[in-house]
């Protein structure tokens, strides 16, 4: 049986279980893919695929994963706005070209992470700050995000059950909409209603890990109901919720 193991809570992501492969699909996280036993393939938007070990993709980048050896892959998200995902992107340019790794699948960090998705008891947030280090070096200086914007999605975060409008939000951090609007996709990376989007679905997976139905977990959320949210789930992982997030 394979292994099913899933984190998702504080910007990052971590999933592997169920062989799966998936609809073309797009998300807002930076994602890193590797393969416990062997490679698999990536199709990007032509459907031109590629072989990999470990694939890096960055966010909003079409792309549907192709298990061509039967193997179990580990998928790690990063926030777009995370300083993982951010020395990730500035190490590897990454701007809508998905990048191939061959050179770490001996490590010692993916040695741990491998014993992690087979059960081992370690704390899995450190093995993927270790692993993006070894991708990416150590950053040389801070990456830095307006504090208007981190109090920003604290907000969003604190207000799913609700209504959120950027105005009501611009508002809370004292600056006009179009201002907000401009700074907070420049610093985020995506624009404030994806976000938003994106926020809400890491809640309701979280929910449902915590053990909430999945009609229970869509209102933690903020989704209107559940085909609303497994809808969002399918255009941003290729796969049903129903057919990855249960053991």
């Amino acid at each position: 049986m394979n292994p099913f193991k899933i984190y998702f809570q504080n910007g990052i992501g971590v999933y592997t279980g169920k062989v799966v492969e998936t609809k073309p699909h797009s998300h807002h996280a930076t994602e890193i893919i590797y393969g416990l036993e062997g490679s698999f393939k990536v199709a990007d938007a032509q459907n031109n695929e590629n072989e990999y070990r470990l694939s890096l993709i960055p966010h909003d980048i079409k792309h549907r994963f192709i298990n061509t050896s039967n193997i179990t892959p580990i998928f790690i998200y990063l926030d777009p706005f995370h300083y993982l995902s951010r020395q990730l992107e500035r190490s590897y340019s990454l701007n809508k070209v998905i990048v191939g790794v061959d050179n770490l699948h001996r490590s010692s960090t993916m040695n741990d992470i491998r014993s992690w998705a087979l059960g081992s008891d370690v704390d899995i947030i450190v093995l993927i700050t270790q692993l993006i280090h070894d991708l990416a070096g150590y950053a040389s200086h801070t990456i830095t995000i307006d504090n208007r914007i981190v109090e920003s999605t604290e907000h969003i975060r604190n207000a799913l059950h609700d209504g959120i409008s950027l105005a009501d939000i611009a508002e809370k951090v004292h600056l006009s909409e179009s201002r907000y609007a401009h700074l907070f996709k420049e610093q985020v990376g995506i624009p404030f209603r994806r976000f938003v989007l994106w926020t809400r679905l890491q809640a309701t997976v979280e929910a449902i890990m915590n053990g909430k139905s999945f009609t229970s977990a869509c209102y933690v959320g903020g989704f209107a109901d559940l085909p609303h949210f497994s809808k969002t789930f399918v255009d941003m992982f290729g796969v049903s919720p129903s057919s990855v997030l249960k053991a």
